[in-house]
């Protein structure tokens, strides 16, 4: 049996055709760019929510220490601050906690008192660490904490939820200390 030229020559020229490999190599890539696509998204969103919980986190202790006096429903408004401060992203979820911590002359800190947003805020009179840069014996200082659950909203099942948190401390501006009414 003879093969003739003219099949060689056909199956010679299907061997170097060149059309389909681009059509190959797209499908080969397009997953990995679309997943490197979504894990930037997700990143950026991430990079964003974080700053926007630092944001919040000063904001609240700033507000706070510029008081000499504050009520509880003044405290209550500057914890609600956070739904304008962490726009575009829901505050809902969030925990926004402020409180008021005295260091005694031994170098004790005790919560004095303390207003938080959903969540719990500290028990008056509980013990409580501060970094030693901040602590100075006989005085006050404001705590402001925020903790976030965030989510991604791309890929939920390969990216859990996870906890950002952020805490800040800052001495009272205007009088030694904040009182609480």
């Amino acid at each position: 049996m003879m093969i003739s030229i003219r099949k060689i020559r056909s199956a010679f020229a299907w061997a170097k055709c060149a059309r389909g490999i681009a059509a190959v190599e797209f499908a080969i890539a397009a997953p990995i760019l679309i997943l490197m696509f979504l894990g930037t998204f997700q990143l950026t969103d991430a990079v964003g929510t974080k700053r926007k919980i630092g944001i919040a986190t000063r904001a609240i202790a700033d507000l706070t220490t510029q008081y000499t006096s504050i009520s509880s429903l003044e405290a209550d408004s500057i914890l609600l601050s956070a739904n304008q401060i962490m726009a575009p992203y829901s505050a809902a979820p969030g925990t926004f906690t402020v409180s008021q911590i005295y260091i005694n002359a031994a170098g004790v800190a005790k919560v004095s008192w303390s207003r938080s947003r959903n969540g719990t805020a500290r028990a008056a009179n509980s013990s409580i660490t501060v970094p030693t840069g901040v602590a100075q014996n006989d005085s006050y200082v404001i705590l402001a904490e925020t903790s976030y659950p965030f989510s991604p909203t791309i890929g939920m099942p390969m990216f859990p939820t996870f906890q950002m948190t952020d805490a800040i401390y800052m001495y009272p501006r205007r009088s030694s200390s904040i009182e609480l009414q």
